[in-house]
């Protein structure tokens, strides 16, 4: 049994390392080919996986460009995977492999968080998919989709992973930072997501106006891309102190966890730190999932919606933290993982498996 997995974005890395470890101690095969964008191919390289890099991110900005852009990866990918027949797919979130997938009549599974994505690819052509429990059955509903297909995981995608981290000062010599000064994250927005919304751009120039009067912190920024680095050093004028913006992949999670805030215009890492137990502010302006929804709701994140909120914000220096978050049993993971291993049963064998919603 073989089954495909496909990484197109540095946070799948993360996710998909315990899962493929789980496969393997099955004795599963793994197929895994990678999208040569953002950090993905340097975190998998840091977390050891064996991988292919299939396409490249070509940062389109019209709908049309994107959609061509998409179907050219999944050809390439097609192209590639024919040759070692895998029995299922499986990605978070990936239509190269969908539409890849399906014009070689190999059954996909995706997963997917965030209940605002252009999911249209996804429920139509895969043949299952996981959501996380926190996005309601009469949610799906509305969106008129086939409840037959969804299975929904307990607790966060995040989970899957976040409770085995082990926390690792040297993380702080690597980047040269003073555990004594103040040490804020910044991940910026991805301008180029079909869910962006402008508002995200002016919440991050006032973030950055704010943070450059904290001459005593350390800023350390974390672009998505090289070109995204290229373009806020000269926008925004970062090339000098508190800024650093960093040039290569680092551990987020560790960085993370010694910070003292964290700033973020996406998902995953506002998710990962609220998780942590760290500080953390979502810079985010498009439509909030019901992931982040419910964090803000029980404290964990604070959202920032207006450009004068930031001049509110008051930091101070944390205690230095001990300990970890480590949990003996992941029950999101446990319940993904069982799901990946039943679907890839199903398709290999022919078997057929209940349905659940």
């Amino acid at each position: 049994m073989k089954i495909w997995i496909d990484l197109d974005n540095s946070p799948h890395v993360l996710f998909f390392e315990p899962i493929i470890e789980r496969l393997r101690l099955e004795q599963i095969e793994t197929l895994v080919t990678v999208r040569s964008f953002s950090q993905t191919e340097e975190l998998a390289e840091r977390h050891g996986l064996r991988y292919s890099v299939v396409g490249v991110h070509r940062n389109p900005l019209h709908f049309a460009t994107r959609v061509a852009a998409t179907l050219h990866r999944a050809g390439q990918l097609a192209s590639f995977v024919r040759r070692h027949h895998p029995d299922v797919a499986i990605s978070h979130g990936s239509r190269a492999l969908v539409l890849a997938a399906w014009s070689l009549g190999i059954p996909s599974m995706t997963l997917y968080d965030y209940e605002f994505v252009s999911a249209g690819i996804f429920n139509k052509l895969s043949s299952r998919i996981l959501i996380p429990s926190i996005i309601s059955q009469e949610r799906l509903t509305e969106l008129g989709l086939d409840l037959r297909k969804f299975r929904r995981y307990p607790g966060l995608k995040e989970e899957a992973y976040i409770y085995d981290f082990e926390p690792d000062p040297s993380i702080l010599h690597e980047l040269n930072l003073d555990p004594n000064r103040l040490i804020i994250t910044v991940r910026p927005q991805a301008n180029w997501a079909h869910y962006h919304d402008a508002k995200s751009e002016l919440l991050f120039r006032a973030l950055i106006e704010r943070l450059r009067k904290q001459r005593d912190a350390q800023v350390i920024i974390v672009p998505r891309t090289g070109a995204q680095r290229a373009e806020l050093v000269a926008q925004y004028h970062l090339s000098e102190a508190p800024f650093r913006v960093l040039e290569q992949a680092v551990d987020g999670l560790n960085l993370m966890w010694f910070s003292d805030a964290v700033f973020s215009g996406g998902g995953t890492m506002v998710r990962e730190a609220a998780l942590l137990g760290v500080n953390v502010y979502s810079t985010f302006a498009g439509k909030l999932g019901a992931a982040d929804q419910e964090l803000a709701l029980h404290g964990k994140v604070k959202l920032l919606h207006d450009p004068a909120e930031f001049e509110e914000i008051v930091f101070s220096k944390k205690n230095i933290r001990t300990g970890s978050v480590h949990r003996e049993y992941s029950q999101t993971r446990e319940f993904i993982c069982r799901q990946i291993i039943d679907f890839a049963v199903e398709h290999a064998v022919g078997t057929a498996a209940p349905v659940a919603v």
